[in-house]
Parts: C-alpha cells; structure tokens; sequence
C-alpha cells in the first residue's frame, strides 16, 4: 500500500502550483485526507508538506489561502511538534511579512503541545528571532509576536521573565499586561510577575 504513497503525494503537491485554484483546493483536501488518515505514510515527508503548505498560506485566493491553513493546523496538532519546529523555526527569519505571521502562528501552536521542559530547552532556538520579529515594521508581524510571547510566559510562568530581558520595557510592558489579562480570563488568576 505505501509502495506508491510518495508518488501520490508528490503528485498532489505539484498539483498545488496549478493555474486553476479549484484544482489547488481540491489538492488541499486531498492533502487534509492523507494528513488525517495515512499518518504513518506522512511522517516521513512532513519537512515538504509543512514547507509547500506555508507557500500555499500566501495564495492569492482566500478559499485556498484558508484551506492551507486549515492543512497547517492539521499537521501541527497531529504530528511531531519537535520535526515541526525543525522547519518552521529557520523560516522565523524571513523578510515576507506573510510568511513570518503565519510562522509564528504556528510556533503558538506548536509551543502549546510542548512539556515545560520541553519548552524552556527550545526557547534558546527561536526566541532571537521572535524577538527580532517584534522589532518589525509591520503590526500585524508585532502583533503576532506578542501573542506568542504572552503563551509561553503563561505556560512558564516567572521562568520566563530572565528570557524577556532582551525586550524594551514597552515591549516587555506590553507582553505582561497581555499575559495577564488572559491569565485572568483563562483561569481567573493573573500571572505573578513580582520578582
């Protein structure tokens, strides 16, 4: 039965650059369908289908656009977080704005499926570049970032105020009011953040 899975996926994904955008959404159920029902199979190609769903994230055509995602979300939530943050970190450097939203909206996810100590041993690989990313002209890239932090500081806790230092103390301000709002929101308790 996997005799012919790569060539099926391999033809599905190149099937994602055609001209027609209902035969790339119809590619991108396909792709939902094998992510959800030959997981075994895909593991072995999850770096090319992560990668070729971020680009598809670009689409010029928001059925498609959202579709990708919808793959996207898939693939984080199912499959190994940690070959998932294998590619999706290295693209947190990226000077296409869209490309960096949706990439730390999947480090968001990813982190939310992480132990603590999981989390606290990969914080060293993205967090320059999250923070990085704050710096960026676009708020939309701002906001997202700002997102992301606020998860982590909620999941870690006071662990994690010696790793916001590299931030100003707007951003860091900003980062603290949020976490806590949604702390409160959350569970009814704010984070305390009192050293």
């Amino acid at each position: 039965m996997f005799q012919y899975f790569n060539q099926i996926l391999t033809a599905v994904l190149e099937v994602l650059d055609d001209a027609d955008s209902s035969i790339r959404e119809v590619a991108l159920s396909l792709i939902t369908e094998m992510l959800k029902n030959q997981k075994d199979a895909m593991e072995d190609s999850m770096e090319i289908v992560i990668e070729k769903l971020l680009h598809v994230t670009k689409d010029a055509v928001p059925k498609v656009s959202n579709k990708a995602e919808h793959c996207l979300t898939v693939v984080l939530s199912q499959y190994d977080p940690f070959r998932c943050l294998s590619v999706i970190v290295p693209l947190l450097v990226t000077e296409d704005e869209k490309t960096l939203v949706t990439c730390i909206n999947c480090l968001t996810k990813l982190v939310g499926r992480l132990s603590q100590e999981e989390l606290m041993a990969q914080l060293p690989s993205f967090l320059p570049a999250l923070f990085e990313a704050f710096g960026n002209q676009s708020a939309d890239v701002r906001k997202t970032v700002v997102f992301c932090l606020v998860d982590i500081y909620i999941m870690l806790g006071k662990a994690f105020l010696p790793y916001l230092e590299g931030l100003n103390s707007t951003q860091l301000r900003l980062v603290t009011i949020y976490a806590n709002r949604i702390s409160q929101a959350r569970t009814g308790t704010a984070i305390d953040a009192s050293q």
